[in-house]
């Protein structure tokens, strides 16, 4: 494969990841579980959509807590998605939402592939958790996610373009 093609499959990723990240969140919004089940194994299987949706939670928690982010706002973070999330959603537990909070914020270790699964956690339970917390936190800040995700995935784009030393 040529650098032009491998360029192109990622941008393809990437529209694809926008579109159904887009779509999972209307579904959370709708309570539609099986739409958002579907997006959320879709986006499951592209390790990308983790770079786009940890982008998206950190500015979400950054717009969300202007003041700065304490430990008790990520409990409450947690608190309010599980609960917005146990009526319709009960396959999300509380363990994948607070893995998905601290890898966003850089304090666990989600960005090795291995973490993951060795905190006992399926990548569509965790893709689906960074899904609800994002259209939670967008709602809370009263925000269109839909800006949120063309920022992260044109920061990814930006530094894919840029040359390593």
């Amino acid at each position: 494969m040529s650098h032009n093609e491998s360029r192109i499959d990622r941008s393809s990723i990437a529209d694809m990841v926008a579109q159904t990240t887009g779509q999972a969140i209307r579904a959370a919004r709708a309570y539609d579980f099986e739409a958002f089940d579907a997006t959320a194994d879709l986006l499951a299987l592209h390790p990308e959509s983790r770079e786009v949706h940890a982008l998206m939670l950190r500015e979400l928690l950054e717009t969300a807590f202007p003041d700065g982010l304490t430990g008790d706002d990520v409990s409450e973070v947690m608190t309010t998605t599980s609960r917005a999330v146990a009526s319709w959603n009960s396959a999300i537990s509380p363990a994948s939402l607070a893995l998905v909070l601290t890898g966003a914020l850089g304090v666990g270790d989600t960005a090795d592939s291995h973490a993951l699964s060795s905190a006992g956690l399926l990548d569509t339970e965790t893709t689906a958790a960074a899904l609800l917390v994002i259209a939670d936190l967008a709602a809370r800040a009263e925000v269109d996610p839909a800006a949120y995700l063309t920022r992260a995935v044109e920061e990814i784009r930006r530094a894919q373009t840029m040359e390593m030393p």
